[in-house]
């Protein structure tokens, strides 16, 4: 797809003199690559724009151009398609919106015809494409050439994050708006802005999941040429609006679905354009270890300890130093300073600038990652005539592993820091924050590959999940009131009575404990009939008290499979303490998903309470798991409660959700 980043030549169809328009500045950004390719304007009413020639028609041209951008009425869009292809153009790029109410037979038609002439079509309803190394930039406005590649569901968001780039001191690679894609996909576009040799790290942003789990084969891809991807979603909001059967759809919102295939690709997941940015900075320090660990050098004690503080909130390291280290600092600081970490240079750094670069450099050795924060890189920027010593100090720090959080970005120091690569922030909670994020984005879940998936007849799904490891209690189901006597009668002990039919039976009173006789169980069933809309009854064992839990797996149209499981019981809803991963998962993707929710210390044995049996758990999260892969009439498939207990865990009801519902 080089055609697009960088073609041999290139046409512009509606090229304007007005800067209010598309049309001048994607002229504009045509002609500056003028002495790479031949680059020709293309306006129906003009000889001249922007001081070039100007041709009426693509007919016109000297020459068959490789890429033809169009940014003319949607009535006309057609028109100048037909003429691109008729002039052999091997790339469109699609400005103008409203083409698929315009097009004859929309974007799906558009799409085939430029597809059976053998070209590709970008957009249309995009922002356009950028590369700057090769000197391509139609698009609205002025981008900064720099390691960053962008590849946007939204043109607009793109170039904000073209411009916060630009002022972190960096810029982009490649940028590409993907519009309506009626032809090109995200995908499709990601693979070139990756592989680009001048691209270091890529920024996603996604309006919606499409991209599936072709994120994850992406993510390889770049983790295996030293970079990273970083996805900026829209996800977490109620405007879906979707009603859920089950609790395990009500937990698994469409935010943490964006979260467990970030977690599965080993992708930087971030909520803001300025943290998208944060995060790209993070990565062009070079490696990190999965859990860096962090130390802070600060100009005061508040300084110091807001910023550990907060680093340690977002699960981040600060360790102690060791005795030598500490000793080492002691020479070098003041006797009120701190010593420890973090370390407080009790204005130490104001009486020799020096002591920054020193102070980094002895710590560095035990930590991955150095946080200075406070007043360097601000001296010179208040008083020029520090200017030579502050930046002596700066360049001693470009060797350190080091991030800077300064009062002050616009002063020469910050440019020598930004120049060799040290990040600088003008708030302490964002280089955090950003470290915090590339810390999430190791060490994830991934789902397992099913080659022979458990089958079944849709009303056995008891048996299927039975033949998986997934044990209920003795029980069965009843038609009538006389039947589930019947069935209490032949289990005998205590039983339980549910309601079949409702998704959750408590909140209607569809489930009645501690029944001792079979006529109890009849006047239950009879009372239950009489104010419910049933499909029957359920009579079981009544299991011995332990701990509820819930494990569900529900189907999303894009990402397949979501296995959810944590705390349940009637409260699941309420104490949200559950973990979410993409599906099927294997015994150990369990255990692990498992062990992020609070319900596993209780599982190990809580305060001196026998552990429970893991394994079982981890059985059910399983079975559940490849079920419903394996069942595509189901939409969601939950056992709750599970109940764990020292010895054996039992799945005391079971919810499935056929599609449509």
């Amino acid at each position: 797809m080089n055609g697009l980043f960088d073609p041999r030549s290139v046409a512009v169809v509606g090229a304007s003199d007005d800067p209010a328009k598309w049309g001048y500045w994607l002229a504009k950004g045509a002609l500056r690559g003028a002495a790479r390719r031949e680059v020709y304007l293309v306006n129906g009413r003009a000889d001249r724009v922007q001081g070039r020639r100007s041709h009426r028609r693509l007919a016109d041209l000297p020459e068959s151009p490789e890429l033809v951008a169009i940014v003319t009425p949607p009535a006309s869009f057609a028109a100048v398609v037909e003429d691109a292809l008729a002039a052999d153009a091997r790339y469109l790029v699609g400005i103008t919106a409203g083409v698929d109410r315009a097009y004859p037979g929309g974007h799906a038609v558009l799409a085939a015809r430029v597809r059976a002439a053998g070209a590709r079509l970008l957009g249309p309803t995009c922002m356009g494409v950028y590369d700057g190394a090769a000197g391509l930039a139609l698009t609205w406005g002025s981008l900064t050439p720099g390691p960053i590649g962008v590849v946007s569901q939204s043109g607009s968001v793109g170039l904000e994050i073209g411009y916060l780039a630009t002022r972190a001191g960096l810029g982009l690679s490649r940028f590409v708006s993907v519009g309506a894609q009626a032809d090109l996909t995200t995908a499709d576009l990601l693979d070139p802005v990756i592989t680009a040799p001048h691209t270091r790290v890529v920024i996603v942003y996604l309006e919606d999941l499409s991209l599936g789990r072709s994120l994850i084969t992406l993510a390889d891809q770049a983790r295996a040429l030293g970079k990273r991807i970083i996805l900026l979603a829209v996800g977490g909001s109620a405007a879906g609006g979707r009603a859920v059967d089950s609790h395990t759809g009500a937990l698994a919102t469409p935010d943490t679905a964006v979260d467990a295939l970030c977690d599965a690709a080993g992708v930087i997941r971030v909520h803001t354009p300025a943290q998208a940015v944060h995060a790209a900075r993070i990565c062009l320090t070079g490696a990190l270890p999965a859990r860096p660990r962090l130390a802070v050098v600060a100009d005061s004690g508040g300084q110091g300890a807001l910023a550990a503080e907060f680093a340690e909130r977002a699960g981040i390291e600060v360790p102690a130093l060791t005795p030598g280290t500490v000793e080492t600092l002691a020479r070098l600081l003041p006797e009120d300073a701190g010593l420890s970490n973090p370390i407080d240079l009790a204005g130490a750094g104001e009486a020799d600038l020096r002591i920054y670069p020193r102070v980094a450099q002895v710590v560095a050795t035990e930590v991955d990652v150095v946080l200075l924060t406070g007043y360097f890189g601000a001296y010179a920027a208040d008083s020029p005539a520090l200017r030579d010593a502050e930046e002596a100090a700066a360049r001693e720090l470009l060797g350190v592993p080091c991030l800077v959080h300064a009062m002050r970005t616009d002063g020469p120091a910050a440019d020598v820091l930004r120049d060799g690569g040290v990040p600088v922030f003008d708030r302490v909670d964002d280089p955090i924050g950003a470290l915090a994020a590339y810390c999430r984005a190791d060490d994830g879940i991934r789902p397992e590959q099913i080659h022979s998936p458990p089958g079944g007849e849709p009303a056995d799904l008891r048996s299927i999940l039975a033949a998986e490891g997934v044990v209920f209690p003795d029980g069965g189901f009843a038609a009538t009131p006389e039947e589930a006597a019947a069935l209490a009668a032949g289990l005998g002990g205590t039983v339980v009575l549910k309601a079949v039919g409702p998704a959750h039976k408590t909140e209607v009173g569809g489930v009645v404990l501690g029944l001792t006789s079979a006529q109890a169980v009849q006047a239950g069933a009879a009372e239950m009939a009489g104010r419910l809309d049933l499909d029957g009854f359920w009579v079981e064992r009544q299991a011995a008290s332990g701990i509820e839990l819930i494990v569900g797996a529900r189907r999303d149209r894009h990402l397949g499979v979501l296995v959810t499981v944590g705390s349940g019981g009637v409260l699941a809803e309420l104490v949200a303490d559950t973990a979410t991963a993409l599906g099927p998962l294997d015994h150990a993707g369990a255990l692990r998903l498992l062990g992020r929710t609070k319900a596993a210390r209780l599982l190990d044995g809580w305060r001196g309470a026998p552990p429970c049996d893991l394994d079982s758990v981890a059985r059910a999260v399983v079975a559940v798991g490849r079920v419903l892969a394996a069942r595509p009439d189901l939409t969601e498939l939950e056992v709750n409660p599970l109940l764990a207990r020292p010895g054996e865990t039992l799945a005391l009801d079971l919810l499935a959700t056929l599609g449509g519902r």
